[in-house]
């Protein structure tokens, strides 16, 4: 009987190593595996960058994008991936990416990259600015099958706006909280013929995105009266915290003006624009 448990003890064992060695093998193998895939998935993002973006071999991309892609839109595959890059190239044809670093981890590969360009073209209801913007952003792409199946970038909204001159600098002139302000407004009433409706509406938005990089501005408003025929009567509104903030913003404002070459009384003589203007503080009760 001893004898018995002897050889059941004996089989076992060499049962549990055989198991054991077989797991190992297995683990290793697919240890193996996941970094042979890693380092293709790798392969992938720097042709994804090198490749397709700075060279602009869009053709290239269904070669690594999956059908099963699905952009923020709701449009898949390549051509899905391709609409978002379009709506960045288009508005900074000068466009450059960068990869600064590169981690994979399974099926997900994180790029820590650097975007930069000049703002040529309206970006998202954002009107061409003229400046050049250069942020980091952080993208994570989901492989299956050796292709792209998804991607989610965070990258520096708010310095990408600052930038472009859309936000300030000092966000502390955006607050509402400050007391004891001499806040003024300047007022402009403008009357404006259907047919110069499209450019001044353009030089207008110009003006609003430079006015907000000024120091001492605060907000601005626009309101608009359309009749029949296609006239518009526009009405702008902008705060700035006090008279002397203003007054130098007049002095900036001018100077841009020289450096772009425009004219505002030939602009308006040429448009048939009549213009009102009015400078306006708070009623104290």
């Amino acid at each position: 009987m001893i004898s018995i448990l002897r050889i059941t003890f004996a089989l076992c064992t060499v049962m549990m190593c055989k198991q054991n060695s077989f797991s190992q093998v297995t683990n290793k193998s697919l240890e193996k595996s996941n970094k042979m895939d890693n380092i293709k998935q790798k392969e992938l993002i720097y042709f994804l960058y090198d490749t397709v973006f700075l060279k602009k071999r869009y053709e290239k991309l269904s070669e690594i994008i999956s059908p099963d892609y699905i952009n923020q839109f709701g449009a898949k595959g390549a051509a899905g991936f391709q609409e978002t890059i379009f709506e960045l190239t288009k508005a900074f044809p000068d466009a450059q990416w960068k990869v600064k670093e590169i981690i994979a981890d399974g099926n997900k590969v994180v790029v820590k990259q650097k975007f930069s360009g000049t703002h040529k073209n309206q970006f998202q209801n954002i009107p061409p600015t003229n400046k050049t913007v250069s942020v980091d952003g952080i993208v994570t792409y989901e492989f299956k099958n050796g292709k792209i199946t998804g991607s989610q970038i965070q990258t520096d909204r708010l310095g990408f706006l600052q930038q472009l001159g859309v936000l300030p600098i000092d966000l502390t002139n955006l607050s509402n909280k400050k007391e004891n302000r001499n806040e003024v407004y300047f007022v402009d009433k403008f009357s404006v013929p259907k047919a110069s409706v499209e450019e001044f509406v353009e030089r207008m938005n110009y003006n609003r995105v430079f006015i907000k990089t000024l120091p001492g501005f605060i907000s601005d408003q626009v309101f608009e009266q359309k009749d029949s025929e296609g006239n518009l009567v526009i009405i702008t509104i902008a705060a700035w915290e006090n008279q002397g903030k203003l007054d130098r913003a007049k002095t900036t404002v001018q100077t841009e003006y020289k450096r772009i070459a425009f004219n505002p009384v030939e602009f308006y003589q040429r448009l048939n624009i009549k213009m009102e203007r009015g400078l306006y503080s708070k009623f104290k009760e």
